[in-house]
């Protein structure tokens, strides 16, 4: 019997445990999990850190509180309370045309002031009901994890814990392997009780993993080609697959009347959303798509420009960055700024040529570079956005999330226009699309639709803490100008005191924590 085998048959045994434990009682292991997660965090973010090359008294340090052990925290937390709770209150649910809204965020006491202005919907399928709480079939469920962000092989296996009802195994990526342990202990109570288990992190154990007897479905984060790959491997036919996918993720720039200030806050701002993690973010931005006769298109490229280089520099730590940024700075002729080897800075591709073989439209670059798109249309909003919605959906590869920046003065009908006819499973008026990744209360995934034969950037949804059936996109709105910073903002001083204090709210939300967070936001 192989290591592989025995931790499966482990797993696969306590299904139907797993499956009879009541609301209460699943509560409270994860109880034990919070717990479990903040005994660990110091040291998670400090293997994270060192993998990564950032060194400790870093303000970046904070990015790596904020995307492992506080999101964890926050999961756990979200899951808790709505077993406890029984589902999603009936009363922040609306129909709109032939679809259901739920408004998800702020819903807890303090989101509105941790999030200033920040509001999040979730949209259902057309036709669906706004049921919540209803669990999968159950079974054993195999995880092929990412490598890029720490959080996500944990808040994957949750998902498939708590909505799908099944035990878990999970396979991390080689990348982040050095948090197998971390993980162990942090969820020793799901590991100690067999609804969890945890295989070697190879290629060998991963196919004897997806094709065992025992693995009902299989769940991978990661890309269109190694999804394809699964589900070409013989005896994953007839299990259930879902995935998280790559994109190239866009973001709309309206065409308005910007003032200075205008400009430089969301060249900022989406600079920030680009070199999170250095740009190994599947939401990260890969494409602005402008109006070539905008009147502040040039000042705000400009702006963009000044802003990459301003950013903090960065190791090109996920295998493969290097060349893959070379290649697209070569095929493009990009500025590049200064930079030390190993760095992989953030890179401005403006005015790319667009037909069916455009690299930069079709393939995710997987680090920090951003093109961008002029369409030719006059500066005006209306018709830009019937255009960039038209563009976005059928030239630009992926469904996950989409950006896009709107200033007050634009027609409200038309961007709710907008708004309903992108497809993508995110989207973010105003600020970042990948916000829905860490608020929980939202879905993160792609677009509904895609197949087997054509995964594009996923099958099914993960977080979703609300546990919905039936979610076709999540809907983040925030401020045209808010008056705080966003957390992603480049060479933000205080992100490190940010980062472990969400970690702390999270563990414990309290006024007092609120306030130490607002105190660390605000101070220069």
């Amino acid at each position: 019997m192989s290591s592989v085998d025995a931790v499966v048959r482990r797993v696969a045994h306590q299904a139907t445990t797993w499956r009879a434990l009541d609301a209460g009682r699943r509560a409270a292991i994860l109880q034990s999990c919070s717990e479990g997660v903040a005994s660990v965090a110091e040291e998670w973010v400090a293997l994270t850190c060192a993998a990564k090359g950032i060194a400790m008294d870093s303000p970046l340090v904070g990015e790596e509180w904020y995307t492992g052990p506080a999101i964890v925290l926050r999961h756990l937390r979200l899951y808790r309370d709505t077993l406890l709770r029984g589902g999603f209150p009936h009363r922040a649910l609306k129909k709109k045309g032939d679809h259901w809204i739920a408004q998800v965020f702020p819903f807890e006491r303090w989101d509105h002031l941790l999030y200033l202005g920040v509001r999040a919907e979730i949209h259902g399928k057309p036709g669906s009901e706004p049921s919540t709480a209803s669990l999968g079939p159950g079974g054993c469920a195999a995880i092929l994890g990412a490598g890029n962000v720490q959080s996500i092989p944990p808040l994957d296996f949750l998902y498939q814990l708590l909505k799908e009802n099944r035990v878990v195994v999970v396979k991390l990526n080689p990348v982040n392997a050095y948090l197998q342990p971390i993980l162990e202990k942090a969820f020793s109570q799901l590991v100690s009780a067999g609804f969890l288990g945890f295989v070697p992190p190879d290629t060998a154990a991963a196919k004897e993993l997806i094709t065992h007897e025992k693995i009902d479905a299989v769940h991978l984060t990661g890309s269109e080609q190694s999804f394809r790959h699964v589900l070409e491997t013989p005896g994953v036919e007839e299990k259930e697959a879902t995935a998280e996918l790559g994109a190239v993720s866009p973001v709309i720039i309206v065409p308005g009347a910007w003032s200075k200030a205008d400009i430089r806050f969301h060249a900022k701002q989406i600079v920030g959303m680009l070199s999170v993690n250095n740009g190994f973010n599947c939401n990260a931005p890969k494409v602005l798509i402008t109006a070539r006769h905008w009147r502040h298109r040039e000042a705000f490229l400009d702006a963009i420009r000044e802003a990459m280089l301003q950013a903090p520099k960065r190791k090109a730590w996920y295998p493969g960055a290097e060349e893959r940024w070379t290649r697209f700075v070569r095929e493009y002729g990009g500025t590049v700024p200064p930079h030390a080897a190993g760095e992989t800075p953030p890179v401005l591709l403006a005015d790319i040529p667009v037909d069916d073989s455009t690299l930069a439209l079709k393939e995710e670059a997987f680090c920090s570079i951003l093109a961008e798109v002029a369409l030719p249309i006059a500066d005006d909003e209306t018709a830009f956005l019937r255009d960039a919605v038209a563009f976005v959906n059928d030239k630009v590869y992926g469904t996950l999330s989409c950006s896009m920046i709107a200033a007050p003065s634009t027609d409200r009908d038309a961007l709710e226009e907008a708004v309903t006819k992108l497809e993508y499973g995110t989207l973010g008026i105003n600020t970042w699309a990948g916000l829905g990744f860490a608020l929980g209360t939202t879905t993160c995934g792609a677009f509904p639709g895609h197949t087997r034969a054509e995964p594009g950037s996923g099958l099914g949804v993960v977080h979703n803490t609300f546990l919905f059936d039936h979610p076709q996109k999540t809907v983040l709105r925030a401020p045209f100008r808010p008056w705080l910073r966003p957390p992603w903002w480049p060479g933000h001083r205080r992100l490190g005191a940010l980062g472990e204090g969400v970690m702390r709210y999270e563990k414990a939300p309290s006024f007092t924590q609120v306030a130490d967070l607002f105190l660390a936001a605000v101070r220069p």
